[in-house]
């Protein structure tokens, strides 16, 4: 459990941590000011808040009052505490209408009057969470019920799941971008006895090596410029859950080596820390990439392949299991906030495509159907205009888009480039801003898709559509 704990002074923040060090399974957060607070609720999963009403000498001052209504205005739900004087008992009140749950008076502060309101704020949580995960499972979105398909491929990985969850060992999965690595993870999690734990996911391709290094493992005050105090890593957070570490195969070859030692001996470091912390989570391990070739490349570790690789399961594409589509496509119309009907054709000219961006493409397809479409039924001309080319005729279509934009009148900048920009931003939307997917579905590496995209995200540079003639 994360609590924060908010107050101007050092003093009453560390007399509120020395209360707290006597529950077990609690780590601290403070922050002196309303901005680092704000910080902490962004970047940290805080659980509880104790925050005093006055965060500065100024008598007028009222942060911790600004902090609750900023924190409901932002849709965080995490409960609050207010330690406070008895002569603010009017802000009290205010605080209790905001959305406060309880409040501790200064000259009362004690570990018999804080803890239990503590614990009890704790035992709501635990009995919140799982009134969740049973109302989940009663509706069908729990563990392999969430794994949308009736083909025999999907039956295969949903037998591999249900016995994967038994085990605490590592476990592999593969699979082209977008067919669901990350919900299979979570089915492996929901459906082990680790399911009333965490599940936590982080994408080691989405951010740099060294902010990844601090991500998984954390660091302490001063590990590093700007380290100003302490952060858990997704090893310790995780607690007694699962980790996922999607795309393993971004990962830097020195990373690597220091995962496959917390691998082995079941314990790390934070970064500038001297102290170890026992590995409670389960690690799981996701990757598009062929790993043998990247170990034969030398940009994988292959100690560490083996050592993820006790357990495997591979994620079949979208291509090789079409007998699912009607399963997924009414699910994502049911997601969807207005009624949409597609025609014979349209269908007929979905289950032709490719759909190189697999399940998840389908799904951008049908949100952007839903946003885009002035219509409720949906016919071939619809998704043809707003979603892309069926590989049956792209190259018909091809042709006919190079004529159009070599009719299109002079401008300035390359025609070339404006339409290498088009196809580079909708690779982004395809893959939901995820350059490493994007690069690979139009055909380059990750620093020449980088490389390409900054020099055509030129302002001057004018948009083209090649629908238009």
């Amino acid at each position: 459990m994360n609590i924060l704990v908010v107050d101007d002074q050092r003093s009453a923040r560390a007399v509120l941590h020395q209360i707290l060090s006597g529950l077990a399974d609690v780590s601290v957060f403070e922050a002196e000011s309303l901005e680092r607070a704000q910080s902490a609720l962004v970047t940290q999963p805080i659980d509880m808040m104790l925050l005093d009403i006055r965060l500065s000498e100024d008598p007028t001052d009222r942060g911790g009052l600004e902090l609750l209504r900023w924190a409901r205005a932002q849709g965080h739900k995490t409960p609050a505490v207010m330690i406070t004087s008895a002569t603010e008992i009017a802000h009290i009140r205010e605080a209790m209408r905001s959305g406060a749950q309880d409040y501790v008076l200064k000259d009362e502060l004690s570990p018999e009057m804080l803890l239990p309101i503590v614990e009890s704020i704790r035992e709501r949580l635990n009995l919140r969470g799982e009134v969740a995960r049973l109302r989940q499972k009663v509706q069908g979105g729990w563990g392999t019920d969430a794994i949308i398909g009736r083909s025999m491929a999907l039956e295969q990985v949903r037998k591999l799941i249900e016995r994967m969850a038994a085990s605490d060992a590592p476990v592999l999965i593969r699979g082209e971008t977008g067919t669901g690595k990350e919900l299979v993870a979570r089915a492996i999690h929901e459906t082990s006895s680790r399911c009333y734990e965490r599940f936590l996911a982080l994408n080691c391709s989405a951010l740099p090596g060294t902010l990844v290094e601090s991500m998984i493992f954390g660091h302490e005050r001063g590990a590093f410029t700007g380290a100003e105090r302490r952060v858990r890593g997704h090893l310790e957070l995780a607690g007694g859950g699962t980790l996922l570490l999607d795309e393993i195969a971004e990962m830097a070859i020195e990373l690597q080596a220091k995962l496959l030692r917390v691998l082995e001996e079941r314990k790390f470091q934070p970064l500038g820390s001297e102290e170890s912390v026992p590995l409670r989570a389960r690690v799981l391990a996701s990757s598009h990439a062929d790993l043998e070739r990247r170990i034969a490349q030398g940009t994988f570790r292959e100690d560490l392949f083996y050592r993820l690789n006790v357990l495997c399961i591979q994620v079949p594409p979208l291509r090789d299991r079409m007998e699912d589509f009607p399963d997924l496509l009414q699910a994502f119309l049911a997601q969807q906030t207005r009624s949409l009907h597609f025609s014979e054709d349209a269908i007929r000219w979905f289950q032709d495509r490719p759909w190189p961006g697999n399940v998840r493409e389908l799904k951008n397809a049908i949100e952007r159907l839903a946003t885009v479409s002035e219509k409720d039924e949906i016919d071939l001309e619809t998704v043809r205009n707003f979603v892309g080319l069926p590989g049956a005729f792209a190259s018909i279509e091809v042709s006919k888009m190079a004529r159009a934009i070599l009719a299109l009148p002079a401008r300035r900048g390359s025609k070339l480039d404006v339409i290498e920009l088009a196809v580079f931003q909708h690779a982004m939307e395809a893959c939901e801003g995820n350059k490493s997917a994007a690069a690979r579905l139009v055909g380059l590496d990750r620093k020449s898709f980088e490389r390409r995209l900054g020099r055509l995200s030129d302002p001057n540079l004018e948009s083209v559509d090649p629908d238009k003639d």
